[in-house]
């Protein structure tokens, strides 16, 4: 992405679609949704270790490639909406069903991300208590994950509105994040190790600088390390994926970007460049592309691959590429699809875990189907 602020909001809006008011009020009733928290017959601790994988990119490499439920547990600020479960529908996707899950592992995807958004189902200060609906329908989406054998991400997202706040007001920032996470580890520490969690999603601090908001980041990073892990249970060994700066390549391959001491630990960044292609439109003033595919795109491509690989890879660190997606309007299809294509051969054969954005553009969720002819076989028939 644009590695300005203002271009990184353009694109969560464009990528989201944060501003479709379509969302009907769902139901208030949990029924179907797991009350037992334990109710994994993967969650115990007795099979905590399912995956045959001595270090952590020994683990990525069996995660594959992974797809995002984008726009569905994450939307933001929903004032038009009623009821915590009416979130799940507010930017204009359908209520998730287990066959949607049972779709995604069939078609090949080994991983599920699952970005939720927190800050609009918690309670006041000082408890910040996460509505007890919210968190048992989270609950039931990923339950029907473990019962696919997914690996899961489980994150935090859309939360910069206060979390960026942490450059000028660190301990009541942390205080909330702290007690969202202690909330999310507790209920989720029984699972197997094929669950893991991820700090935040596309977080920065602009207002300090890059160097110190780098250094903010890793210090947060370092400080959610320390919670989980001192959490109990299955925690003490769950792999984490902590969020790169802005989880953006150039700003995270950086000297001011470190990692807490720690073997089960994984960066995210997440790619969408060219961003003039990835996602602007025609009506951008900041640039635009139709097509993509040039010596040039692929140079960059394979030069942002070998920064990742530098800083991290040859390091012991293995990459996630948490999202990854080019936007549908105004695009050459051909070029869309070999954009796709090449962007994924490319984190399979840096060793990285490919997980693509889809916020409703790709997979038909009703349908289940995908709404690009070729572009499942340019991703799924990927190799390194």
């Amino acid at each position: 992405m644009k590695k300005i602020l203002s271009l990184i909001l353009l694109a969560a809006l464009i990528l989201t679609g944060c501003g479709s008011d379509t969302g009907a009020e769902t139901s208030n009733s949990s029924e179907g949704v797991a009350a037992d928290s334990s109710i994994s017959a993967e969650g115990t601790t007795a099979d905590f270790d399912v995956v045959d994988a001595d270090t952590a990119q020994e683990f990525v490499l069996q995660m594959g490639q992974g797809w995002n439920l984008g726009n569905s547990l994450d939307p933001s600020n929903c004032t038009w909406v009623t009821g915590h479960l009416a979130y799940e529908t507010a930017w204009g996707n359908p209520k998730i069903t287990k066959e949607l899950i049972s779709f995604i592992k069939s078609e090949g995807f080994d991983t599920i991300r699952i970005p939720v958004t927190w800050h609009n189902h918690v309670s006041a200060a000082p408890d910040y208590t996460i509505d007890e609906q919210w968190m048992a329908r989270v609950q039931e989406v990923v339950d029907w994950c473990v019962e696919e054998d997914l690996f899961i991400i489980l994150n935090m997202h859309h939360e910069g509105d206060w979390l960026t706040k942490a450059s000028t007001d660190y301990d009541n920032v942390m205080t909330q994040y702290k007690a969202i996470w202690s909330q999310i580890a507790d209920l989720f520490g029984d699972y197997n190790e094929k669950l893991i969690f991820e700090s935040m999603n596309e977080i920065g601090f602009d207002d300090i600088g890059n160097e110190k908001g780098t250094e903010l980041i890793s210090k947060i990073n370092g400080e959610f390390t320390d919670l989980i892990r001192n959490s109990g249970k299955n925690n003490t060994e769950r792999y984490l994926l902590l969020a790169g700066y802005w989880t953006d390549i150039d700003r995270t391959c950086t000297d001011y970007y470190t990692l807490p001491d720690d073997d089960r630990i994984m960066v995210s960044v997440h790619y969408y460049s060219p961003s003039t292609f990835a996602i602007a439109d025609k009506t951008s003033t900041w640039g635009y592309r139709e097509t993509w595919g040039t010596e040039e795109d692929l140079t960059y491509l394979n030069g942002q691959f070998e920064k990742l690989k530098t800083h991290f890879i040859d390091k012991g660190v293995p990459i996630i590429v948490g999202e990854y997606g080019a936007a549908v309007k105004d695009k050459d299809v051909a070029s869309r699809i070999l954009w796709f294509e090449k962007v994924t051969e490319t984190c399979l054969e840096y060793d990285c875990c490919p997980v693509m954005w889809d916020n409703g553009e790709v997979i038909n969720r009703i349908a289940l189907n995908w709404k690009t002819d070729g572009l499942k076989e340019a991703i799924l028939n990927a190799e390194k």
